[in-house]
Formats: structure tokens, sequence, C-alpha cells
């Protein structure tokens, strides 16, 4: 019996498969993720026309429209006989920098808010008490919201803060969001993060409320709040759709 054939290397079907193209970049996976990493970066919506995107990416018509029509399909753009092909709203966040929801995109045109759905005290989970270092005489207060960015739904946020006992008694809650809540009501100034971020899917409540389908990708972001001291005040948990959502850091090569 012969030696079973061994399997190609990945780099050898490449290019056992590659088409010679006529134009640089007749990879539909290359220009789909050069399109949609420009329009992310875009301020505002970016209209879209075949021949004009065939010089801009260096591509065919075919490739061109194969990719728009698979965006179209992904919800990073929209499609209408009278308005054309035009960008969906997008959501650019800078991984480097910390804000309340209402400063996370600039521009005087565009509104990024966060709803709440809801609010409730929860004890001290032992999870939660163990990861912000609580006495056991401390509380948690869930916030959960819905985060929209010019009035789309982009994502569900759940927030865990820190109260003592006689701060649960005595704040009202008007603040969604836990950065604002913890210097408005806890006088305490909010100056860093560590920050996580990985994938997971969307379960039945998140497809609902912000309008994907059951099991589509989302980008998981966590956000351990600090105080100025560096002691841990709340836990900011995000899950955000991966089609409108991006990050955005400023990287820098050590000398």
């Amino acid at each position: 019996m012969g030696r079973p054939a061994r399997p190609a290397r990945p780099e050898t079907l490449f290019q056992r498969n590659r088409r010679k193209p006529e134009r640089l970049n007749n990879s539909l996976r290359r220009t789909y993720d050069l399109l949609r990493s420009t329009l992310q970066s875009a301020e505002g919506t970016v209209y879209l026309v075949e021949g004009e995107l065939m010089d801009a990416l260096s591509a065919s018509r075919n490739t061109v429209r194969a990719v728009l029509q698979q965006m179209a399909k992904d919800g990073l753009v929209t499609r209408s006989p009278k308005r054309g092909t035009q960008s969906a709203e997008q959501l650019l966040l800078g991984v480097n920098s910390l804000s309340p929801v209402r400063e996370l995109a600039s521009g005087s045109t565009i509104h990024t808010e966060l709803r709440a759905l809801e609010i409730q005290t929860v004890g001290c989970p032992r999870m939660v008490r163990e990861r912000l270092a609580l006495p056991t005489d401390f509380t948690v207060l869930m916030i959960e919201g819905l985060l929209t960015h010019c009035e789309v739904p982009m994502g569900i946020t759940v927030s865990y803060i820190a109260l003592t006992r006689q701060e649960s008694r005595d704040v009202a809650v008007d603040e969604p969001d836990a950065i604002l809540f913890v210097e408005k009501y806890l006088g305490a100034r909010i100056t860093s993060s560590r920050t996580t971020i990985g994938a997971t899917a969307a379960d039945a409540q998140s497809a609902e409320l912000i309008g994907v389908e059951l099991g589509a990708p989302m980008i998981f972001l966590e956000d351990v709040l600090e105080d100025e001291q560096g002691r841990p005040r709340a836990i900011s948990q995000f899950r955000l759709r991966s089609d409108r959502v991006a990050f955005q850091a400023d990287a820098f090569r050590a000398s």
C-alpha cells in the first residue's frame, strides 16, 4: 500500500487556488476587510457607488458587487432603490480612553445614549465581592441598560456597583451610567479601568433587544472601574453588536 498523501499546506492551497487578477485586489476577503475598516473609521454616512469603489479598491466590478452584497447581508450597509447603497450607523470606540457612554462618540450630530432597563440591589454575590475587594457589609447595585447610537440599538450593558448599606438606602437611582453614578452619588472620581475584550454570541434576550439573529456574533467588553486611589468601584459589562461596533487604539513601538 502506498503512503497516504500529505495534506497540502495552507500557503500551497492559497497559491493553487489563487486567480491572477486583472486588478490588484480581486480577493473578496481583502476587499471586504479594506472597505469595512474604511467605513468604520469614516464620520457620518458614506454613499457607495460601484464604479467609484472599483477605482478606490482597485477591484473588479464583480468583486465589488459581491462584497457589497455580503456587507448588506452582514448589516454593514443598507441598500434601497431610491437611496442606493450607504453605510449603516457605526460606533467606533477608543480602547485607550475612558468616558461615560454619552461621550463615547464625537461630533455634534452624533447621539449616544444609555437607557435603563432594570435597576435593583442584588445583595453581595461572592464573585462580585471578591473582584471588587468588598467588605461583607457592602451591597451591590445592578444596573442593566440598552446602548443606542443615533437611535439604533448597539448593545446591552450590565454594571455592578459597590455600595455601603447606608448608601443603598439613601441613593435614588436616576443615572444608568456606572461612571456618572459613582461620581454623582458616591463622590468618587473614576480615573482608570482594567479592560477585557472578547467574543460571545447573542442569546434570545439580546437578539430581541438589539435586533440581531439568535447566535449572531457579539463583542464582549468588561471594564473594572477604579477610583483615584486605584480601588475598584464597579464592574461594567457590555455585549455589543459586532456588525456595528469597532475599536480603535493608539499604539507606540517601544524604543
